[in-house]
């Protein structure tokens, strides 16, 4: 997935709901001049310091706890969030984007990690995995018009969705 989104031109980025910050390390690994935060709740911030062997990516890693419905730390170049959105109903993803765009400058960029599934009916995979995720979590997988929706509904312009060998997308909007 992280190697078919060109990274050039983002110096700090927030892995917002990044959970143990995994995924924004390799973000950092593959972009030796970026710095990045993971954002998440305390406890998940707490885990992932006790599974961590000293500061990774030479000291360009860092971590914030806080509550992504309450507020988003502001600063960064790009807001990043990975399978983040498809856990939740389309009233609290809107919450989240607009405290993501809140935090946000008006030259910087939003990217979502998530499957974006076909306009049509035809696909018995993705339903399944839509039906999983309302099961499991109350949230869903999303068509490229309904990430557009919830992208108007909080202030952003869809710019670009990116393909990727992987099932997930990366969906790529700035503040309009």
């Amino acid at each position: 997935v992280l190697l078919a989104y060109d990274f050039s031109g983002i110096l700090s980025i927030i892995d917002v709901g990044g959970g143990e910050g995994k995924f924004l390390r390799t973000v950092l690994e593959l972009n030796p001049d970026m710095k990045g935060t993971v954002f998440d709740m305390p406890s998940t911030i707490e885990t992932g310091k006790q599974r961590l062997n000293g500061n990774p990516c030479g000291g360009r890693y860092s971590t914030i706890a806080g509550n992504f419905f309450d507020l988003v730390p502001a600063g960064a170049d790009a807001y990043i969030l990975s399978g983040v959105i498809h856990d939740w109903d389309d009233d609290h993803g809107v919450r989240i984007l607009k405290n993501c765009r809140r935090a946000m400058a008006a030259n910087a960029r939003l990217l979502l990690v998530e499957m974006v599934v076909p306009e049509e009916d035809g696909n018995c995979f993705s339903k399944l995995l839509d039906l999983n995720m309302l099961v499991m979590t109350g949230g869903r997988e999303r068509t490229q018009s309904e990430f557009r929706a919830l992208f108007d509904a909080a202030g952003y312009k869809l710019t670009r969705v990116v393909s990727t060998l992987a099932p997930q997308s990366v969906i790529e909007a700035i503040p309009s």
